[in-house]
């Protein structure tokens, strides 16, 4: 399973994609969310420029986050933070597009279901 070349292009010009996932309980919602990022040159995590170029596509890394949130912040719109995530999964340094596929297959089977975040309810 490969992601689409829109997926591709968005990872690649800092768009965070997101999707709900089928949560463990009736009461969480789940979410995973992938975003990439480089490292300058002196080894800092810096965020992509919102332009394609091949020097991306070479040194890009992925950061993957799975994650339940209690239904119960939706209902009362409160701001949560990571502390309240239930069954967080965070990885991080996924070098190159194969890898983060090979992560990616481990928590969804259908990579279609990956969108922008704004089309998400995720909360963080």
């Amino acid at each position: 399973m490969h992601l689409d070349v829109k997926q591709v292009n968005n990872l690649c010009t800092g768009v965070k994609l997101a999707a709900e996932l089928t949560p463990s309980d009736v009461n969480l919602r789940k979410f995973l969310t992938v975003q990439g990022y480089t490292y300058n040159n002196e080894g800092k995590v810096v965020k992509l420029k919102k332009v394609l170029n091949m020097e991306t596509f070479s040194n890009i890394y992925f950061e993957l986050r799975c994650y339940e949130v209690p239904i119960k912040y939706f209902c009362e719109k409160v701001d949560i933070t990571e502390d309240d995530l239930v069954n967080e999964v965070y990885r991080d340094n996924i070098k190159g597009i194969s890898e983060l596929e090979q992560s990616l297959s481990s928590f969804v089977q259908d990579f279609l279901l990956l969108v922008p975040e704004w089309n998400c309810d995720n909360l963080i």
